[in-house]
């Protein structure tokens, strides 16, 4: 693969994770739990795909996106347990 084509993908793949991070609301290190390190590990590896074409970009969006969508689902049904205790 050329490296024009892969500088693009990564530029894809740090615009898509930031929008997405700041959409979370998760903006340091310390405000991150053990589901949000796993999750960290599945986008990691999800990017690497991405980087070496793998899968295509658009698949790339979407994957982001749902997992981010599950991990947030995830995560405010966990305050909402833990608050009705």
């Amino acid at each position: 693969m050329d490296p024009l084509r892969i500088v693009a993908r990564v530029v894809v793949a740090y615009v898509v994770l930031l929008v997405m991070v700041r959409v979370s609301g998760k903006r340091l290190v310390r405000h991150a739990s053990p589901f949000d390190f796993t999750l960290s590990l599945i986008l990691g590896d999800m990017v690497d795909d991405l980087l070496w074409a793998e899968v295509d970009a658009s698949v790339f969006v979407v994957a982001v996106t749902a997992r981010l969508i599950i991990h947030t689902c995830v995560e405010l049904m966990q305050v909402r347990v833990g608050s009705s205790r």
